[in-house]
Order: structure tokens, then sequence, then C-alpha cells
């Protein structure tokens, strides 16, 4: 173990000092921090030289902080001491810790200012799951894009470009440097309950199309990436959050599918990968055993066979398929062993300060060599210092406050995140010819749905609609369908929206009801399409793939003529429609 002689700690901690007197009174930008500085070629080295084993053992964690069930807005005593004394290489954000750019900004200059007058003196990776659509952690102030599936919709990858490139240049300008996305899972099940609209698609190039445009949007931004999740969790019927799913194909399957978006990835360069909480018995047959924990997944396929030499981050080493089988410290040794560089442990203190500390007594007890450890940091190191070139975290680690709050939510960022929604819109179905809706015609419209019902129906009062808004459950009870069925007779249309509607038959409960009134339906799926085969009865259906304020205006635009509807289906309805399905119609109401 390397550790500090007595002269350079004293000397340290002086210049530790000096820095944090100097962060409260110099204009960041003019600021250098480091030693030795980081426009050396060898910076890397010469600080992985001057780590003790703690700080290395620190730099491999990505870590989160919470306070009970309250908002954590502000750095607490638990991210303070994992900063402080556990010396942790980054932060995961969550909805507890962000409320909008002003606040997000001010979060994060604190943390990088913690990390900077703290041993070993380098900056945070700050990282978020920002994926758009479904799964956004940032929703106030910000432009949200929809999700992977509807820029697979488009077809085209300069508009996913785009919603990478913003998202990404938005995020830096709060001081988010990393994005834990996208996510290049090939979705190919129908029944699988955590990916779905989190794919770009079925397609494997398709996918890989996109994704690459993605990436190259991100690098324009400015924030580092994590792709996943190796080597894939589009084919699975289990959520790994609550237990260890299983991909039972063979290795050549592997390679025509799941592998082909990762091996893109990898020939540009991506910046990190991180592994799946899943069992592939084609690669590594012993049972029940996650790729997250696997030399055969992690080094002998990523590493060895696909040629990767960047950075492997772990999903979340607190999720069900880790904590109920293995716990989050052995698991951590495990992980370390098969080839991961960072552990991400997101939430509990206990669960991190064990992780921690296992690795080191690991390495202490000559389990895990100090060499094996040095080979993680430094990866981790030559990410922080050598991507992104001028705007490398090393170089950039502190936001400007005014930057961030400008700059984020734009009104021209919010016209592309339109612009991508409007794109995605897919007419699957108007088998009755309901469209588009006239409000001369169809003036009081029943408008109901389990997301944002508001939203929609201030989109359609905006075009001249009188709209009786109704938000409704997943899974709505037999009384709320009679009532809803009861306003459908006396309205003129009905638009409703749907969620997982194959996961909740009361939906196609619902649907069925208000389609025997005679009163004209029109149906919004505003998560997979896959919706479709549970309420076979609709006969106007549409699928905008998000549920966000964007998609649902353009949902409305649609089905009022207003915008040409011309979204392709990235994924085949089984039994119903192809991959590639989608009806073209041009602008009926200009």
């Amino acid at each position: 173990m390397k550790g500090y002689s007595i002269g350079r700690g004293i000397i340290f901690c002086l210049m530790s000092f000096i820095l944090f007197m100097i962060q409260s009174t110099t204009p960041v930008s003019s600021i250098s921090w480091f030693q030795p500085d980081p426009r050396e070629k060898d910076w890397v080295d010469q600080t992985l030289s001057r780590m003790t084993l703690a700080e290395k053992v620190g730099q491999m964690f990505i870590v989160g902080f919470q306070n009970g069930n309250q908002p954590a807005l502000e750095a607490n005593d638990q991210i303070k001491r994992l900063i402080r004394e556990e010396h942790a290489g980054g932060v995961i954000l969550f909805d507890r810790n962000l409320e909008g750019p002003r606040q997000v900004t001010g979060l994060t200059r604190d943390l990088q200012q913690l990390a900077l007058s703290s041993s070993p003196g380098i900056p945070l990776f700050i990282s978020v799951d920002q994926e758009g659509g479904k799964v956004v952690r940032l929703r106030e102030g910000v432009t949200v894009f929809p999700g992977n599936m509807a820029l697979g919709a488009t077809n085209d990858p300069s508009l996913s470009q785009v919603a990478g490139h913003i998202t990404g240049k938005e995020l830096r300008a709060l001081g988010i440097n990393m994005n834990m996305a996208p996510s290049l899972d090939v979705n190919n099940n129908a029944k699988n309950p955590i990916i779905g609209v989190r794919s770009f698609g079925q397609n494997p190039q398709k996918t890989a199309e996109m994704a690459i445009a993605h990436l190259q949007g991100y690098q324009k931004g400015e924030v580092l990436t994590v792709v996943k999740h190796f080597p894939g969790h589009g084919d699975t019927t289990l959520d790994s959050h609550i237990d260890v799913p299983t991909v039972p194909h063979e290795m050549t399957r592997l390679e025509q599918v799941e592998l082909v978006p990762f091996k893109k990835a990898i020939a540009m360069g991506v910046d990190a990968v991180m592994s799946a909480h899943i069992t592939f018995p084609a690669i590594d047959d012993r049972k029940g055993l996650p790729g997250t924990l696997s030399p055969k997944v992690l080094t002998g396929l990523l590493r060895e066979r696909l040629g990767y030499d960047g950075v492997i981050m772990t999903d979340d080493m607190e999720m069900g398929a880790i904590v109920e089988n293995f716990g989050s410290d052995e698991a951590t040794l495990q992980a370390v062993k098969a080839g991961a560089d960072i552990i991400l442990v997101a939430h509990d203190w206990t669960r991190q300060k064990k992780s921690i500390e296992a690795l080191k007594q690991a390495v202490q007890k000559g389990e895990i060599s100090e060499k094996r450890i040095d080979q993680s940091v430094r990866r981790i190191l030559k990410l922080k210092a050598e991507r992104l070139g001028e705007q490398a975290i090393i170089r950039q680690p502190i936001p400007d406050l005014k930057r961030g709050v400008q700059e984020a939510g734009s009104p021209q960022n919010r016209k592309q995140a339109q612009k991508v929604a409007d794109h995605a819109v897919t007419l699957v179905r108007d088998n009755a010819q309901r469209l588009p809706l006239n409000p001369e015609v169809s003036r009081r419209v029943l408008t109901i749905s389990p997301v944002n019902a508001t939203v929609m129906g201030d989109a359609l009062k905006k075009r001249g609609f009188q709209p009786i808004t109704r938000s409704i459950e997943t899974k709505p009870e037999a009384s709320v369908i009679a009532s809803l069925t009861q306003e459908a007779a006396d309205a003129d249309a009905v638009v409703i929206g749907t969620s997982q509607a194959q996961l909740h038959e009361e939906q196609a409960h619902l649907i069925n009801s208000l389609e025997a009134t005679g009163t004209p339906v029109i149906v919004l799926g505003l998560d997979t399409p896959y919706d479709l085969t549970a309420i076979p009865g609709a006969k106007t259906y549409l699928a905008l793939y998000s549920s966000n304020t964007v998609a649902l205006e353009a949902g409305v635009k649609a089905i009022t003529g207003r915008i040409p509807i011309r979204g392709k289906l990235p994924v085949e309805i089984p039994g119903m429609y192809p991959l590639g399905h989608g009806m073209d119609v041009p602008v009926q109401n200009p």
C-alpha cells in the first residue's frame, strides 16, 4: 500500500486549504485546482502514484444520498462522509436530489467543491439517469425529450443526435457530467417489464444506428455516457430490480441480436459500459450468476472478445437481483474480480460503507491485488482527464450558476423536443376513419388518462374543443368504468391514454365499455405499442411511446390533423402488425 510522507501530507493539507479559500473568491473558469497540472500528459500516472489505497478504492464507487422519505436537495452528512472519509469518486442523483436548474447547479457546485477540498482532490463524476421519456430524474426547468422508442419511431438518426446533444448540453450546464444512458437493449420481447420504451427498438442494426447518433450527440453536449445493460436486457420477462432474469439464447443468437449495438458503441469509443444483473447461460453456465459478477461476461466477453478497455460499471448493487441473492458487499468483491471498475451503490449508507470497506479489506488481505485496483483507477482517471478534450472533467469541474440557469429548458431546445415527438407519432389503426377530430363536429371530448390527463385536456382546449378531463388509475375500478361509460354516452368523442394495458386488464375493460356506447373512441398509447394486444377492439389507435408534455401535445396535434403522421413501429405488435408498420397521413387542418 502506498501512502504520504508526513511532509507531503502537511503540504497537501495546506494546498487544500488555500484552494478552498480561493474557490470562494475567484471566478470558476480561472481556478487551477490540481497538483500536478491537469493539462500535463502524465497527469493520470502522477495522480495515481500519490494516492493511498483508501483513495483508490473510493474512486471505484459512485454513490447516492438520501434523507429517508424526504427530499435531499443539499449535501447531507451521508454524502459528505462518503466524499471526505471514503473518497467516493462519483455521485448519482435521483428525483429526491433534484428540484430545478438553480438548485441543481448549486448542489453540483457544492459537491465538486467538497471533493476538491478533500483528499485526493479529484473532481467527481456527477451522474443521473436522464434517458428521456419514461426514465428521467430531472423534469423541472429542463428540456425533456421522448424516450428511445419514440426516437426509433422517427427512423431519423439526426433527431436522435439532436436529442442527445441538447440533453447533454443542458446536463453539463447544470454540473452533471455523466448520463447513465442510453439503453442499448434490443427490445424483442413484448412481455419485458422493465426495458420497453427505453429501447430504440427491435431491429439490432437500426438500434445500433440510432444509438451511435445519440452518443455522438452527447459527445457534442460534453457529457460522458454509460451504455447499458450489457450484454442485453431486451429479451427478459423479469425485472432485475426484483430478481435475477435469464437470457437463455445460444451465443450465435446473442452475436446476431443483443451484442450488435454494444459492438458498434465499443468501435466508436464509448465512455463506459454498464453491466446487467442477468444470467447468460451461453456465456457463463453457473446457475444464478448474473453478468455483473461473471468474469466470463465482463472479462472474457467484453474485454477480451470484444476488445473493450474502457470503464466497466455495475448496475446498482442494491437492486433485488443482487441484495436478495448475494449482498452488496460480497457482490462488490465478485464484481471487481469479474472485471468491473466502478461499483454503483445508489442509496443506503450502511451498504455503501460495508461495500467500500469490504473492498479495502480484500486488498489488505491479498484476496485482490493492489495492481488490480490500479488498473481500474487508471481507467477512471483517464476518463476524467482525457475524454471531452478541453471540457474534460478535471479541467471544467464546477458549473457556472448563471449559465446553468440560462441554458436549461430554453424555448429553442423545447422546439427540438417537440419536433421529435411530432415525428414519432404512429397511426397504427383507424378502422372507422375517426380522424381527424374537428371541434365543429366533436366539441365535447371526454379526455381520460392514467398519466397527465390535464396536459392532454389543455392541448385539446387550445384547439377549440371542450374537454371533460378525467384522471384514472392504471387499474380503474368497476365503479369508475361505469361512471366514465355514462359520461362517454353524452360526449361527442372520447380520447383515452393507455399505459401498459397488457399488464392491467382493467384498461381493456374500460375501452371496450367506451366503444360499446357508439361514441367515437381514439386511443393514444403512452407506453409501448404492445398495449394494442390487450385492446384488440380499439378501432383507432396511435402510438406516442411517451406520456410527457411534448408527446401528448404531438398526439393531440396528430388526431386533430395539425401535423402529418409519419412514425413507424420500431417493434412488431405480435400477431397484429409488423415492424415498420405505420399509416401515413398528411396535414388535414393546417
